[in-house]
Formats: C-alpha cells, sequence, structure tokens
C-alpha cells in the first residue's frame, strides 16, 4: 500500500520549479492481487476539481461505467480498476473519488483506494509506455509513466499519468484545465 511520507502541502497548481509537475498521486483499491498492484496513478492538479469520500449510496458501474448524482449536477463514474479486475459491488472498498473534467469538459469521478496526495513528479522521471505492453494489460488510457526515487532504499514509485495532455501543456507552460 502507497503511505505517504510527504509533508501536507496546499493543493495548488502553481509551481516554481518548471521542472516538475504537480500531480495527485493515488491508489487503485481492490487491485492488490492483479498485476497493476505495483502502480500508482496520477492526475494533474490543475486538472482536478477536488477530492471528496465516496458516497455510500454508489452507483451501478457496468463495464466500469456508471452515473451518480452529486448535489445538482450528474457525474460520469469511470472506474479504472475494471480493466484489471472484477469487482462486485458489495465488495468495493474505494473510500474516495477524485472528481475531475475530461478535455469535453465532462464532469466525472473517479473511485480510489485512500486520500490522494499532492507530489510534484521531475519531469526527467517520465518516460513513454512500449505500445505492446499497454495493449497487452488494457492501459490504453495512459501513453506515460514517471519513475520517482523513494528514501531509504525503498522501490522506486512507479506513476502511471493520466491526462497526459495536460501534463505536456504544464511543462511547456501553456495551461489547460481538462484531461484527454
Amino acid at each position: 500500500m502507497f503511505t505517504p511520507t510527504l509533508s501536507p502541502q496546499r493543493l495548488s497548481s502553481l509551481n516554481d520549479d518548471t521542472d516538475t509537475i504537480r500531480t495527485v498521486v493515488f491508489s487503485l483499491a481492490d487491485i492488490e492481487h492483479t498485476s497493476m498492484a505495483k502502480y500508482r496513478f496520477a492526475f494533474p492538479v490543475a486538472a482536478v476539481e477536488k477530492a471528496i469520500v465516496y458516497p455510500v449510496d454508489r452507483p451501478t458501474l457496468t463495464d466500469g461505467i456508471g452515473m451518480m448524482n452529486l448535489g445538482d449536477q450528474t457525474l460520469t463514474i469511470v472506474d479504472l480498476r475494471q480493466k484489471f479486475t472484477t469487482i462486485a459491488p458489495d465488495r468495493d472498498s474505494s473510500k474516495f473519488l477524485i472528481l475531475f473534467h475530461t478535455q469535453l469538459g465532462e464532469f466525472c469521478g473517479l473511485p480510489i483506494q485512500d486520500a490522494p496526495v499532492l507530489l510534484d513528479i521531475d519531469s526527467a522521471t517520465i518516460r513513454s509506455i512500449p505500445l505492446a505492453y499497454r495493449e497487452v494489460n488494457q492501459l490504453s488510457f495512459t501513453s506515460h509513466m514517471a519513475i520517482v526515487p523513494q528514501e531509504n532504499g525503498r522501490e522506486p514509485l512507479q506513476i502511471l499519468l493520466l491526462g497526459l495532455n495536460q501534463l505536456q501543456a504544464q511543462l511547456s507552460g501553456s495551461p489547460t484545465n481538462h484531461l484527454n
């Protein structure tokens, strides 16, 4: 399990270091016994609306997609775990939802295991994921990952980057507030 050892920071897309990308890093629940258990996931901060406690009254998800009313808005729930394993609705251990907007402006929620953490990722740690690996492991939703070194000899974090257009825009200095 991903145990954050980061000091709390204010959630902001402002970043003084142009060689890093400010991200919201999280783990997916219920994938501990899959090949994806070693990976974390990240959205660029600018694309994330907020993280909320996942309501007890959860939507029925068909093939990893569902709808949920949240206040005066209806949002699409996108459950990435369905790409790697089958989750019985009564066994879902997701505790939070990350709320974000797609490139088309659609409001979406992504169920996650625990509260996300803010992490500045050095752009030098980002690399492409080979196409053959993405196709075999159903990773069509991402094309890049970051290998982030850890202190005290711990294994580096392997973070799959979601919303790459947003990350590339942040590196080039032209902001956008949506995910691809």
